[in-house]
């Protein structure tokens, strides 16, 4: 059956007429994976893994009528073959794609080939390759090869060609606002606030966002940590599509049991429509504490209610606790201003207890936070002048050395982190690391978000901010960047919500407390 699977991909694949003008840095800048929940790789997956580097396509690939048996209408994967079909790199048979069936080793890596015009220097012999299939090991090499050659061609842009560019954005501007038919009817700063929120767009990094003066104010307010609204991480990764990223832990959005990667449709009786903005859909969702809002959502391509009483969300970022006499519970809910100070706080409290032999840090739905906060906090795990962490600018590397406080010997204690898919970015480098320097510590559950990338934030005169991707990360010892490719977990154990929901037991931290 694989054999002829892969004669049957082989056939409806890539009739290649790539343009050697794409660069690498703009393929490596597009990559948006989908999650893989296995570290194996299906038809799925690689469709989707592919297709995500072609979203300078125009809009119209949309309108093409997918043929496949079992691809399922306005999914990601029908938006994925509809992009590759526009470029003629597939057919469109009405057959079966057999969507879940994996990809062995050998030929992922030849599409791969095709696919970025790279070579790909194999380290298994090609009868090894056949006689396995594509995992997510085979995704990170073709994406340190992908990162590789970006930085060679990185040195080779064309100034001329970017300065006519210029010209011609300049010219644009000035002939609408002069010579257009209804030039005085055009609304120039709106305009110009578009082609701004584009130029950031046009990095096809979900990262960087432009906010307008108005909508940088809501933005702040979730930088703060004490506002009144449902308590969740969102994001809109294409215009229309709002998703949730992750529940802020205690928050209300948790409690409705909203989950990581619920597309929000409705707002109340506001629909989200392409013309609409984040902020904007944000500001629908904020109101007065103690007051319900109804969220239509998109769960899995079932469309459902679920109502949301709002509160005042202030977050503390570290709670912690002794559970069962001998297991000391840190809970790290977010990586803002102070909280290595907290986490020390903890460390003091655990100190001063003797029975304890089992640590477990809980970073399930932390979304991350500032870089030099969980550098800090690695200094009590990581010995003096070891590194804890890469960071690679553009231009230039910086490496994170551990001023090592030497306050607990973690090497004393079993170590067990809790994590899930809102795990992400800092929380992401503190397991990364940890996991580097103890290597049997056990990861419960999920793959965690996969975001390793660095941002930082510009304020202009008018109020607005850009937020922008500065730098990538990588693990110190291993050196493992995993942006899209996910920390895996040792124990996978699916969350029982409905155990949690009734009677607030939390199966996952129950298997903690007991693992060897």
């Amino acid at each position: 059956m694989k054999k002829i699977l892969s004669v049957f991909l082989l056939s409806i694949i890539f009739c290649f007429n790539f343009s050697s003008s794409y660069a690498a840095e703009e393929l490596w800048n597009k990559i948006t994976i989908i999650n893989f929940n296995e570290e194996k790789l299906n038809i799925w997956s690689i469709f989707n893994y592919f297709a995500s580097n072609f979203e300078w396509i125009p809009e119209s690939y949309k309108y093409i009528t997918v043929n496949y048996k079992d691809v399922v209408k306005w999914s990601d994967l029908e938006a994925s073959l509809q992009k590759l079909m526009y470029l003629d790199l597939i057919k469109n048979p009405k057959i079966q794609l057999h969507k879940e069936k994996e990809l062995n080793a050998w030929n992922y890596y030849r599409l791969a080939e095709k696919i970025y015009k790279i070579s790909i220097k194999d380290t298994e012999s090609k009868e090894q390759l056949l006689k396995r299939n594509a995992n997510s090991n085979d995704l990170i090499n073709v994406s340190n090869k992908l990162w590789n050659k970006s930085i060679k061609i990185n040195t080779n842009k064309n100034n001329a060609d970017i300065n006519q560019k210029l010209e011609i954005l300049n010219d644009v501007y000035t002939t609408i606002t002069r010579e257009h038919y209804d030039n005085d009817k055009i609304d120039e700063w709106n305009m110009i606030e578009w082609a701004i929120s584009w130029l950031a767009q046009g990095t096809k990094d979900k990262h960087t966002v432009y906010f307008p003066p108005l909508e940088s104010v809501s933005f702040q307010d979730s930088l703060a940590w004490e506002y009144e609204w449902i308590g969740a991480y969102v994001d809109m990764e294409q215009p229309w599509i709002v998703k949730i990223l992750a529940p802020i832990p205690g928050s209300p959005s948790e409690k409705a049991w909203l989950k990581w990667w619920d597309k929000i449709i409705k707002v109340d009786t506001k629909e989200v429509t392409k013309d609409n903005s984040l902020n904007e859909v944000i500001s629908w969702i904020k109101w007065a504490a103690g007051t319900t809002v109804t969220l239509s959502i998109d769960r899995n391509w079932e469309t459902m209610e679920i109502k949301v009483i709002r509160a005042k969300i202030i977050v503390k970022d570290i709670e912690s606790k002794i559970i069962n006499w001998n297991t000391y519970y840190i809970q790290i809910k977010s990586f803002w201003e102070n909280v290595s100070s907290d986490f020390k706080s903890s460390l003091l409290k655990l100190k001063e207890e003797k029975n304890i032999n089992r640590i477990v840090i809980d970073v399930r739905n932390n979304w991350g936070g500032y870089l030099n906060e969980v550098a800090e906090m690695l200094s009590y795990f990581v010995a003096e002048w070891k590194n804890t962490a890469v960071v690679k600018y553009h231009d230039k590397e910086q490496n994170y050395v551990s001023k090592w406080y030497d306050l607990i010997d973690f090497s004393k204690y079993k170590l067990v982190i809790l994590q899930n898919s809102g795990t992400a970015s800092a929380s992401e480098i503190l397991i990364g690391t940890i996991k580097d320097y103890y290597q049997n510590t056990t990861l419960v559950w999920e793959n965690t978000y996969g975001k390793w990338s660095v941002q930082v934030i510009k304020n202009y005169v008018d109020g607005s901010i850009l937020k922008y991707t500065i730098a990538k990360w990588f693990t110190w010892l291993t050196e493992t960047w995993i942006d899209w490719i996910w920390i895996k977990p040792t124990e996978k154990l699916e969350l029982d919500l409905e155990n949690f929901n009734k009677n607030w037991i939390d199966n996952q931290l129950n298997k903690a407390l007991i693992i060897n």
